[in-house]
């Protein structure tokens, strides 16, 4: 009789779900109390702005060597690390007072949570077949959206209950206890866990879409000759500029275009990251629906993403386009739908391109993704500040139209480990 493959890869994506919430309630809470902290530390909308560019800077510098990392050292160790930094840097986010140094924090924070996309796309690449890589990569990406959703209402309510500082100090805690967890079941290669079948075991190995098990350096040098992999890097930079925008500014956009209250700005904030979460999980369960049917990955991964970046585009003109508060709310929801999808399709076709050395290419992609979030806030702020929001949320649809022509370079059907002698010496 024929053993009936265990699932214990799909119990780590849920794992990596939650990790996603966790991270970006971290991530996102100052910008549900950024009234109380731009008060209480005497910020302006541009300084404010600044935490999360130095937040950004931190992330970014640390996006290529995390990628390296953990394919040298593995995705459970790695992934261990991080949760434990940067849950730490956020208990002292709510401690420090001086300018200087809750700036430091917030860039020691982003170093921390680093490696979190880079270990997950290594260890999708040995957990997972190749055409269940889209649902896979989507997994964290739907939790971090997630945390959005549902930090404005437990924010507000710890706010109100024990001062914005609390916020900081609980959620550390959570992360730290999250770590516990994620090195005690966590392995690197399905091959190495107890509960993982010998169906699911032999399941995986045959379908992944990898050369070799065996630890060895990226190619760097080759990767730097194929546009493909400079494409990735610039429509990421675009997805990541954009979402940065509505992460740190969504709550106060609402407070200061509707005059309504920071309470009911916060509820209002959740349905864009709620729906970006539906369609996040979708856009991963189509691509991989596409690939089964035989369809390319330009089709499954490529012509999803321009599809999405439409969405944004056409969305986000008819949200400015409204006055009334729910149309807007509705509109937007809709454009960070469209760019959600399109970012879930960035690290499955980063994946593709990848396959052994995912770490190092999706690190890549990341890294000029978040110096697009770095610039971002700032940015934002100071256009707000002089030419209002509607103006500066229609300056984001010019550089999407960038973004849809690059996504036509990528070729995610064309792994960059073919044909590199590197790559050869590991067959």
């Amino acid at each position: 009789m024929k053993q009936r493959k265990s699932n214990v890869r799909w119990l780590f994506a849920i794992v990596f779900f939650v990790i996603g919430i966790i991270a970006y309630m971290d991530r996102s809470n100052i910008s549900v109390i950024a009234p109380y902290m731009m008060k209480d530390l005497s910020l302006d909308k541009g300084q404010f702005g600044l935490l999360a560019s130095f937040f950004a800077a931190g992330y970014a510098l640390m996006q290529v060597p995390s990628g390296f990392l953990a394919e040298k050292f593995g995705p459970r160790k790695m992934l261990t690390i991080a949760l434990v930094w940067w849950s730490a840097f956020t208990i002292l986010t709510g401690v420090v007072k001086n300018h200087g140094l809750v700036y430091t924090v917030r860039f020691l924070f982003g170093v921390g949570e680093a490696p979190m996309y880079p270990s997950n796309a290594v260890f999708n690449s040995y957990w997972f077949a190749k055409d269940e890589k889209g649902r896979a990569s989507s997994m964290l990406l739907a939790g971090s959206y997630f945390g959005p959703v549902i930090a404005p209402v437990i924010t507000i309510s710890i706010v109100q209950l024990f001062g914005w500082h609390a916020v900081f100090y609980i959620f550390g805690a959570v992360g730290i206890l999250l770590a516990l967890l994620w090195a005690i079941i966590a392995k690197d290669l399905p091959e190495q866990h107890r509960m993982v079948n010998e169906a699911e075991k032999q399941y995986i190995m045959t379908n992944r879409d990898i050369v070799a098990t065996e630890k060895s350096s990226a190619p760097w040098s080759a990767f730097f000759k194929y546009f493909s992999f400079y494409a990735i890097a610039g429509q990421y930079f675009v997805v990541q500029f954009i979402i940065a925008l509505f992460l740190i500014w969504l709550p106060t956009y609402f407070t200061e275009q509707y005059h309504i209250t920071l309470k009911d700005s916060a509820w209002l904030s959740s349905p864009p990251w709620l729906v970006m979460f539906f369609l996040i999980l979708t856009g991963g369960t189509v691509s991989d629906a596409l690939l089964k049917m035989g369809k390319s990955r330009f089709v499954a991964r490529a012509l999803i993403a321009i599809v999405g970046f439409i969405t944004f585009a056409v969305a986000l003109f008819l949200a400015i386009r409204t006055d009334n508060l729910y149309a807007n709310v509705a509109w937007i929801s809709i454009s960070l739908g469209g760019i959600g999808v399109t970012m879930g399709m960035s690290w499955a076709a980063a994946t593709d391109l990848g396959r052994n050395f995912a770490g190092s290419v999706s690190g890549w992609m990341n890294l000029w993704g978040n110096i697009g979030a770095m610039l971002s806030p700032f940015l934002a702020g100071k256009l707000a500040d002089v030419i209002g929001w509607t103006n500066t949320l229609q300056f984001m649809i010019i550089p999407v139209v960038f973004a849809i022509g690059l996504w036509f370079f990528v070729k995610p059907d064309r792994p960059l480990l073919v044909g590199n002698k590197e790559v050869r010496k590991l067959k």
